[in-house]
């Protein structure tokens, strides 16, 4: 488990499906997926027993459960991964985001052996744009016209942070 004051970071778990499930239905947070389909829970259930090479994790926030956080296809031979993080909407705005990242971002610089964690995000998702910069992301290249979302095609942005520029900001000594 990884905390801050109000913030815990705890490994996803079956008692978790109807959680993600509610939250991966969602409008609001389905608009920002990549994927197009419902989540069900033999679905859920299955995608759960078959993780392999990430940390997966639920955000909680004042004991709430408010997100989910994940660094998944780890490469070692590469070292890097992917990141992913959704608030639910009732809890967004508050930082959770952001303090959630840092705690997991922390954690995989100073533990694994990864030097590049990356993210996909679409174009027009200024908020997570927002954020992921606020973290130290920066933009490695646009993939035009890359996924068919809600009857468009939509542009893709890549980020992506550093280890060594990680660890040169003050704030993040590891």
């Amino acid at each position: 488990m990884l905390n801050d004051r109000e913030i815990s970071l705890i490994p996803i778990s079956k008692n978790d499906t109807e959680f993600i499930i509610n939250a991966r239905n969602s409008i609001n947070i389905f608009n920002n997926f990549f994927s197009d389909l419902p989540t069900y829970d033999f679905k859920h259930e299955k995608w759960l027993n078959s993780i392999d090479n990430s940390l997966d994790m639920i955000i909680y926030y004042n004991n709430q459960r408010s997100g989910r956080i994940s660094i998944y296809n780890i490469d070692y031979k590469n070292q890097k991964s992917e990141y992913g993080i959704f608030i639910n909407n009732e809890y967004q705005g508050k930082g959770i985001a952001y303090r959630a990242s840092k705690l997991l971002i922390s954690y995989v610089f100073s533990n694994l052996n990864l030097r590049k964690i990356y993210v996909h995000v679409f174009s027009n998702n200024l908020p997570a744009i927002k954020l992921y910069k606020k973290l130290g992301f920066e933009e490695e290249g646009v993939l035009k016209e890359e996924t068919f979302k809600n009857g468009e095609y939509k542009n893709v942005i890549r980020m992506a942070i550093f280890r060594r520029s990680w660890l040169k900001t003050d704030e993040n000594p590891i």
